[in-house]
């Protein structure tokens, strides 16, 4: 369901929990990126989320959207996982930069086929089920986007979205990357567009061969890098949910910030004039960064969902990335629960 662009900016927003809804463990210490798909959208009537950790693409499932259990890996040092839904089929859509070749394979044969796939790059695996996929196909590659390179030694992209719209696909996604000075974090530095006329490409850039967003010094919450950015289609335009990375003047260090933005083209992003959604907490789960998110309407609730990542660090341990939730309603749609 599509709703106007004036109605976004009435939403109010809320968490669900001072806790994580899924909590890092010792194997996955690091839940990046969510993605999750209601039980009406699912093949099997329940909620699926998936996320990457250090290891690749993980997939969980729920009941009720709170309490979740880890199902399978779907794909070893998969990036940032997306799902398109069309005609009974599932697409899912990630980034991949590293060889998948089997550790047995040795000397100039394996070196030159590492040399062909160990590149960043957008790859699709299609499924009628979530439980197996058909074999990947690289659908955008890094090198073909001028500024991915910028500040690497090598081009990097990341965290793919695809929507549908009257004249094809539309592929948003991050360009490049850096790490923050004083964390290290890595964030994305671009926001781009690609366009195609079919699903699996190929995809070309839109915007005159140019990003949509990138860093600025003079904006409040965007000085450091663009970060992660969610796009939704609204009746008239498109909206931006993006987790921006600024230097925060008063704390002294690299902070973060859910902001939304607001677009008639989807091309034009420009902030909208209601204050941050989300704020980095003194303390707790989520107070170092928040990272990226993923949102849907749940019609029959009149509600939005958002599952947003975000970490925590303490002393010598190492950095700890959880899944939380936001509840968006109108206000006079927000019911009183006693």
């Amino acid at each position: 369901m599509d709703l106007p662009l004036a109605t976004f900016s009435k939403i109010s927003w809320y968490p669900f929990s001072d806790e994580p809804v899924i909590r890092s463990l010792w194997y996955m210490p690091r839940l990046c990126d969510p993605f999750f798909l209601f039980p009406e959208e699912s093949p099997d009537g329940k909620w699926h989320l998936f996320g990457h950790t250090w290891v690749g693409i993980e997939h969980f499932i729920s009941e009720n959207g709170i309490s979740w259990e880890p199902r399978k890996m779907i794909e070893l040092r998969g990036h940032s996982p997306s799902i398109y839904q069309e005609d009974g089929i599932y697409y899912l859509v990630y980034e991949k930069h590293n060889a998948s070749l089997p550790a047995w394979r040795k000397g100039r044969l394996r070196r030159k086929e590492e040399e062909k796939i160990q590149y960043s790059r957008f790859e699709m695996r299609s499924s009628t089920d979530l439980i197996l996929f058909s074999e990947p196909k690289i659908i955008l590659d890094s090198r073909q986007i001028p500024f991915a390179k910028d500040g690497l030694k090598k081009p990097r992209i990341s965290r793919p979205q695809i929507i549908r719209d009257s004249d094809g696909y539309r592929l948003y996604f991050g360009a490049s990357h850096l790490a923050l000075p004083d964390t290290h974090q890595k964030t994305s530095r671009y926001f781009a567009l690609a366009l195609s006329s079919t699903l699996e490409g190929p995809y070309a850039l839109a915007n005159e061969g140019e990003c949509l967003l990138q860093p600025n010094a003079d904006d409040p919450y965007r000085n450091m890098a663009v970060g992660s950015i969610k796009v939704v289609r609204a009746q008239d335009g498109f909206v931006g949910f993006e987790c921006a990375m600024y230097w925060d003047k008063k704390l002294g260090r690299t902070n973060s910030v859910l902001l939304q933005l607001e677009s008639q083209d989807g091309l034009v992003f420009k902030p909208s004039y209601r204050a941050p959604l989300l704020t980095v907490p003194e303390s707790g789960w989520a107070s170092r960064y928040i990272v990226g998110c993923d949102l849907h309407y749940k019609s029959e609730e009149s509600c939005w969902y958002c599952y947003f990542s975000a970490n925590a660090k303490a002393g010598i341990l190492p950095v700890r990335e959880s899944i939380g939730l936001l509840l968006g309603k109108e206000p006079s749609l927000r019911k009183v629960f006693i």
